[in-house]
C-alpha cells in the first residue's frame, strides 16, 4: 500500500495481519546543531519512502542479557531496532482491509502510544507493542521513537546559548509533540480521524503524557488520554525536576567531559562544540556516570523532564491542584506489584501509592467534567513469581500474548482477560467511554464513588 502524505509518498507492507508502515521520519535527524534543540519538521522527499523496516531507536545502553526486562520484552530480534542519532520516526498499523474502508469514506479512531523505559531506554518497535488485536477493533495505532536520556533531557543554560531558544531540556517531550503534530497532519491519508486521537502510554510514557495534559503546547493535538502506571496526582514516580537541578546534572556531565576529553573546564565554547559534534556513544557512557552518581546521592534519575517555564510552567502537581489540566476523558491505572509495592503487605488498590494517585487525579478530573475511569491490574502472570509487575498489563492491552516467552504458560483466562481489556481500551478510543455490552459496567471514579475496575 502506498500513501501520499504532506511530505511525500510512503510504502508499507502487510505484516502481523495489519498494513504496517515502519520508521516514518516525523522530524529532521537531531544531529550537529540540532542535537540539543527542539525538533524541526522533516523536509519533503522525492519518490516513494520505503517504510518496511524499523527506524533507529535513540542511542541507549542495551538491556543486560538475562535480566528480567531483557527476557520479558527484548529477547526477540525481530523487534529489535538499531540505535542511532537519526531516531525521530514512527510506525503506523492499519487494518488489513483499510483500503476498502477508505473507499467507503470511513475515518477510524487513532491511538498514539508513547513507550516507557525510565526516560532512558525503549523503542516503539519493541515487544509487546504488536497492536494487531487493537487494530482489529478498527482503530489505527501509532508507536513512536523519541530522544532519551542525556539526548532527550539534558537541561543546562549553556544549551540555550547553543539553540537560541528561551528554554532548555525536555527535548524528548518536544519530539513527542512533533510526532503528535505529524499524525494530526497526515493520519487522514491513512484512513484515520484527525479529530479522534487518543494518547496512551506506560511508565515514562504515561509521565510524559501527564505533562502534555498540563501544557498549552499540546492543545488540539489529541482528544483522550490513557495513563498506565505513570500518571496521577502526586504519583510517587513523577518528580518534576527544577531548572536548578537540571543545571547541576549538566555541571556534573561537563566535569566528566572535560576530564576525559582534556578540555578546559572554563571553555564553554569547547564544551558546546563537543556536545554538538562529539561521538554520541561516548556522550551516552559519560552521562551514565552522572546517573550513577545521582542514584548514589539519593536523587533518582538525572535526565528526566524539568520545569522549563515553557512546556511545563511549574510543578505539575500544583497545576493539577489548580485544575490546569486538559479537560478530556481519561483512563488511569496501576498494577498490584508495581514499582512502589516491593515490600508491601497490603496489595489492595488504595494501599498502592501509584493507584491512589490515579484515584485522586480522577476525582479532580471528574469534578470538572472530564470523564475519568480507573483500573487496577491484579492478574499475576504465569511462568514465574513476578506477579502483576510493572509493565505486566502491556501484553494484555496490546493483545500480544502469543509473542511472549510466557506463551506456553498462558491459559484461556489470560486470553479472555486480554480480549476484555482490548475491547475496553478501543471503545474508549472510539467514544471516550470504555463500556461495552455484556461486561461489567466501568463506572467513573469520583469523590463520592471512587470506583476502580479490577482486572484479575
Amino acid at each position: 500500500m502506498i500513501v501520499n502524505t504532506k511530505y511525500g509518498k510512503i510504502q508499507g507492507k502487510n505484516e502481523y495481519s495489519c498494513v504496517v508502515f515502519k520508521g516514518i521520519p516525523y522530524a529532521k535527524a537531531p544531529v550537529g546543531e540540532r542535537r540539543f534543540n527542539r525538533p524541526e519538521p522533516v523536509d519533503k522527499w522525492e519518490g516513494i519512502f520505503d517504510a518496511t523496516k524499523w527506524g533507529n531507536k535513540c542511542i541507549q545502553r542495551e538491556q543486560e542479557k538475562g535480566s528480567f526486562y531483557q527476557k520479558e520484552f527484548y529477547d526477540n530480534q525481530e523487534f529489535s531496532a538499531d540505535s542511532g542519532d537519526d531516531c525521530l520516526n514512527l510506525n503506523i498499523y492499519l487494518p488489513k482491509d483499510i483500503e476498502q474502508k477508505i473507499e467507503k469514506g470511513m475515518k477510524l479512531p487513532v491511538g498514539i502510544y508513547v513507550h516507557g523505559g525510565a526516560f532512558m531506554g525503549g523503542a516503539g518497535s519493541n515487544l509487546p507493542f504488536v497492536p494487531t488485536k487493537l487494530v482489529e477493533e478498527d482503530v489505527l495505532i501509532v508507536t513512536i521513537n523519541y530522544r532519551l536520556g542525556v539526548f532527550g533531557f539534558l537541561a543546562h543554560p549553556l544549551l540555550m546559548d547553543i539553540s537560541g531558544q528561551c528554554s532548555c531540556g525536555n527535548y524528548g517531550l518536544w519530539d513527542q509533540l512533533a510526532a503528535f503534530k505529524w499524525v494530526k497532519e497526515n493520519i487522514e491519508s491513512f484512513g484515520g480521524d484527525s479529530e479522534n486521537i487518543t494518547l496512551f502510554g506506560q511508565s515514562a510514557g504515561a509521565m510524559s503524557l501527564q505533562i502534555h495534559a498540563l501544557s498549552d503546547e499540546a492543545e488540539g493535538l489529541y482528544h483522550k488520554m490513557i495513563l498506565q502506571s505513570g500518571g496521577g496526582y502526586r504519583n510517587p514516580l513523577s518528580s518534576f525536576k527544577t531548572g536548578a537541578e537540571g543545571k547541576e546534572y549538566g555541571e556534573w556531565l561537563f566535569d566528566i567531559i572535560c576530564e576525559k576529553k582534556g578540555l578546559p573546564r572554563d571553555d564553554e565554547k569547547a564544551i558546546a562544540e563537543y556536545l554538538l559534534n562529539g561521538d554520541s556513544k561516548e556522550i551516552l557512557e559519560m552521562s551514565l556516570e552522572v546517573v550513577g552518581r545521582s542514584f548514589r546521592e539519593g536523587k533518582g534519575f538525572a535526565f528526566v523532564p524539568v520545569i522549563d517555564d515553557v512546556l511545563l510552567e511549574k510543578d505539575g502537581n500544583e497545576l493539577m491542584a489548580e485544575g490546569k489540566f486538559r479537560k478530556t476523558p481519561y483512563i488511569l491505572g496501576a498494577n498490584k506489584n508495581d514499582i512502589t509495592m516491593e515490600n508491601a503487605k497490603d496489595f489492595s488498590a488504595l494501599a498502592n501509592p501509584m493507584e491512589k494517585a490515579n484515584v485522586d487525579y480522577a476525582a479532580l478530573a471528574n469534578g470538572v467534567c472530564a470523564d475519568s475511569y480507573v483500573y487496577y491490574f491484579k492478574h499475576e502472570l504465569p511462568g514465574d513469581g513476578a506477579g502483576a509487575f510493572h509493565s505486566a498489563e502491556l501484553w494484555y492491552v496490546f493483545g500480544s500474548l502469543d509473542y511472549s516467552w510466557r506463551k506456553e504458560y498462558f491459559k484461556a483466562q489470560d486470553y479472555e482477560l486480554s480480549e476484555k481489556i482490548v475491547k475496553y481500551w478501543t471503545n474508549f478510543m472510539k467514544t471516550g467511554d470504555p463500556n461495552f455490552q455484556g461486561q461489567q459496567a466501568w463506572e467513573k471514579c469520583t469523590v463520592d464513588n471512587p470506583f476502580v475496575m479490577e482486572f484479575d
